[in-house]
């Protein structure tokens, strides 16, 4: 047992009677005690972090750990040895990260007690989100906090016994005992008395340990249980048989529109209105839970009189004001464009300055339909960061000369060119002094530090800087609007803008030329880009007649895209997508979300775009997808031809994962099955192809034990119950391509919405083959009737997604 002294403060894994193996639970891939793989004694622990493409863990080659892959050689080599697997997980841009391999991990002593008492292992969470969903969830339980670099403690078997992720570098909290005489008892753990401790268990309480073990893992199953309520506990998942079931049978269920309705309420409870987000700590981006929100106002009638007019008008207000704070505050590079991780502050002052792929993806959707909620005007306020995080995303800092977008930019950088040292977004801050020898124009930069807060002393509240990392330091946030500017210092508007503009390209040039840019993680991951491309395709959509020449250099970064992605990580002979590529594809296949994410921005791309091929390969992948990862077990509580429904995130046969898991609460980013469901309601509309809508339907249904009891924890699911019960808007188009494209985007996004291309001329194209039943001939737009999916009424020029006129009556097959 892990002695008490390392223990969290929260209760620890209780026994349970319960079996696993119901619940998604995976017989280990380890071997007990059986040696290496040709029965020869294994040779010295030997750092393997060059034998990966991954450049986090290539970046530990030189490391004294002697770090290994997860693989058959080190699980093997843990059960031969009998030793405690010390499995360390992270990513390149982490500050934490990089703080954990500079400071504790260099040191000599822990490094060597790793290697002689431990299989110690390093794993990149962007190229494997498998391990890291698995045993974050196991240390949130435990410590009831996350974060990175996670560092968890397994048997030979991969079982979780004690985790945590930061800890004191060795030696730095033992110089000094503590003032009230209790000899250090409230000092932080360091790294070597928790290695210490963790390893004198397993020598001398062994069987304690797995015994231990084995309850964190029973407990664990509990913990990540979600979509799981149908299973019988003694029914393992077969091979597919799907085909069994009547698609145009009605699935029942009890989720229905009151659920949205009491997500509204709750996520109200904990919006906070001063300064927006949620909670009144840090801040996260939360982009789903604010896309619910935007989507508010514009939700077909029913909802909106379910949830109450009024209600809807204040939470997609609230999500608005929300984007705001984000747009002024300090997680926006005002300088480069872009966003960061999330604020340190409730207020939105102080950034975790990591900049990553999928975070400015995300946002960049939600700013698109904030700017249509304002009417999509050049002028609208959210016209700017729009464009901004667009041009950010397609820039070269990102995107690969090879077409796809690379994961990250790191936290940590030298403070100026040819210095060794690194610190904590040292590339976005500045100092008064230097910040005015970047404008050089003293009253334009006077103009400017007011605008942006930049202050002789530095604009970083002490309470947040306790070890003076930021001491004289600013970090560029709006604290003045132009008008308040223009009032404070007695200039005109105009001018405060102009002053403000020329300043921004100064300090960009200084940044650009004095300064080393933080670190670029290279891989380019599909999920990632997957995000990257719907966004893309839909700003390119939104402001092609403002700005025609952004929107081309956006559609074709996101073809671009699609086609390395085509080109370098889907094997087409055996059906295969991978998952990531660095210098050459990396070996690990993808998982549930590399297909629900491509889906999505190939479905974009085609409604951009018209080109039906990028269609006919999102309907190849979406059968991949269900083949390889759906849950068709029978249901434990419907008739024996209903299956369970939703998505696992990993395969059956993914090595060395204790657990197989649904993944249905939204975090930083949505869901696989969220996605998944909304990917299958399009293809369903577009392809009227009636087991694709089944299958989104029963994913939503797999859920609704969770989504009853906490709505507000599955906004994107939560949006699947409005098609599922109301249908959506379906719209094709007969000759006029151009308009039916620009009026379908210049809604925001709200309920299931589609846009078919129809060429009647074309009998023998991959479309019609695959839905024959669509005869329109007529040019014009259509919109598919709900009650009866035969009619289709044509619409005009006037009409919008969520807010068209009565047209005309037509049927499928009329001329």
């Amino acid at each position: 047992m892990i002695p008490s002294q390392l223990q969290s403060s929260s209760d620890q894994a209780a026994s349970a009677s319960a079996s696993a193996s119901g619940l998604g639970a995976r017989a280990s891939d380890a071997p007990g005690t059986h040696g290496s793989a040709n029965g020869a004694p294994f040779a010295p622990l030997a750092n393997r972090a060059a034998q990966s493409l991954s450049p986090y863990v290539c970046a530990r080659s030189n490391s004294p750990v002697a770090w290994q892959l997860l693989d058959d050689e080190a699980v093997s080599r843990a059960g031969s040895e009998n030793k405690l697997i010390f499995l360390s997980i992270g990513f390149l841009a982490s500050h934490h990260c990089h703080l954990a391999h500079s400071e504790s991990f260099s040191d000599s002593t822990l490094a060597a007690l790793l290697n002689t008492e431990f299989i110690p292992v390093i794993i990149d969470r962007e190229e494997h989100p498998e391990y890291d969903y698995i045993y974050m969830k196991y240390n949130e339980s435990l410590n009831r906090v996350g974060g990175w670099p996670l560092n968890v403690f397994l048997t030979p078997d991969l079982k979780p016994v004690f985790s945590g992720t930061y800890w004191a570098p060795p030696g730095a909290t033992t110089s000094t005992p503590n003032d009230n005489g209790a000899d250090g008892a409230d000092r932080p753990l360091d790294w070597l008395t928790v290695v210490r401790k963790v390893h004198s268990s397993w020598k001398e309480e062994e069987s304690r340990v797995r015994e231990e073990a084995e309850k964190n893992l029973i407990e664990l199953v509990k913990v990540v249980s979600e979509g799981m309520v149908e299973h019988s506990p003694d029914v393992q998942q077969g091979q597919p048989s799907i085909s069994a079931v009547d698609y145009a049978q009605d699935l029942d269920g009890e989720l229905d529109l009151e659920q949205i309705e009491d997500a509204f309420t709750r996520i109200t409870h904990t919006f906070d209105f001063p300064f927006g987000g949620f909670g009144q700590q840090d801040k996260f981006l939360t982009p789903s839970k604010l896309s619910l929100m935007l989507r508010a106002t514009y939700f077909p009638q029913e909802v909106r009189d379910v949830a109450g007019p009024v209600d809807c008008t204040f939470i997609s207000d609230s999500a608005l004001h929300t984007l705001r704070r984000i747009a002024d505050g300090a997680v926006h590079d005002h300088i480069g464009g872009g966003f960061h991780r999330h604020s340190i502050t409730r207020d939105w002052t102080l950034p975790s300055f990591e900049k990553m792929l999928i975070d400015n993806a995300l946002l960049l959707g939600l700013f698109l339909d904030a700017w249509l909620l304002g009417g999509g005007g050049p002028e609208e306020e959210f016209a700017q960061p729009v464009k901004e995080v667009a041009d950010y995303i397609t820039s070269d800092v990102l995107m690969s000369s090879e077409g796809g977008f690379f994961t990250s930019e790191a936290a940590d950088s030298s403070n100026k060119r040819g210095d060794s040292a690194m610190r904590n977004g040292a590339f976005y801050l500045w100092t008064r002094k230097e910040f005015d020898t970047a404008v050089g124009d003293d009253y334009e930069a006077e103009v400017a530090a007011t605008y942006w807060d930049v202050q002789t002393d530095g604009n970083v509240d002490s309470i947040h800087d306790p070890l003076d990392e930021f001491l004289n330091q600013n970090v560029l946030r709006i604290a003045k609007s132009h008008d308040d500017l223009s009032k404070q210092l007695g200039i005109s508007v105009d001018e405060a803008k102009q002053r403000i503009e020329s300043a921004r390209e100064k300090l960009r040039t200084y940044r650009e030329k004095e300064r080393v840019r933080p670190v670029v993680d290279t891989k380019i991951v599909t999920a990632y880009n997957g995000m990257a491309i719907v966004a893309l395709s839909r700003a390119s959509a939104v402001i092609s007649s403002q700005d025609p020449g952004r929107a081309a250099t956006y559609v074709a970064a996101a073809k671009k895209a699609a086609e390395f992605i085509k080109t370098q990580l889907w094997d087409s002979s055996q059906k295969i997508l991978f998952r990531a590529y660095c210098n050459g594809r990396l070996g690990t296949a993808s998982f549930a979300e590399d297909y629900a994410y491509l889906i999505e921005g190939l479905l974009e791309l085609y409604e951009v775009t018209t080109d039906a091929s990028w269609l006919e390969w999102a309907d190849e992948l979406q059968s991949v997808q269900i083949a390889q990862f759906y849950d068709d077990a029978p249901s434990a509580t419907s008739n024996s031809i209903a299956r369970c429904g939703g998505f696992y995130s990993s395969t059956q046969d993914a090595p060395h994962t204790i657990l197989r898991v649904k993944e249905g609460i939204d975090g930083s980013q949505p869901s696989v099955n969220s996605v998944s469901v909304s990917n299958l309601f399009r293809l369903g509309a577009i392809l009227n192809d009636r087991k694709y809508t089944y299958l989104a339907k029963a994913s939503v249904n797999a859920f609704s034990a969770e989504i009853t009891e906490h709505p507000n924890l599955f906004p994107g699911l939560l949006c699947g119950i409005v098609p599922w019960r109301l249908g959506g808007r379906h719209w094709v188009a007969v000759a006029d391509h151009d308009l039916a494209r620009s009026l379908f985007h210049k809604t925001p996004r709200a309920a299931l919405s589609t846009l078919r291309y129809h060429d009647p001329h074309d009998t023998t194209s991959w479309l019609r083959r695959r839905d024959p039943s669509l005869t329109l001939a007529e040019p014009g737009i259509y919109v598919q009737d709900n009650e009866n999916p035969a009619i289709y009424r044509k619409i005009n020029a006037n009409d919008t997604l969520w807010d068209h006129q009565n047209p005309n009556t037509t049927a499928s097959g009329s001329s």
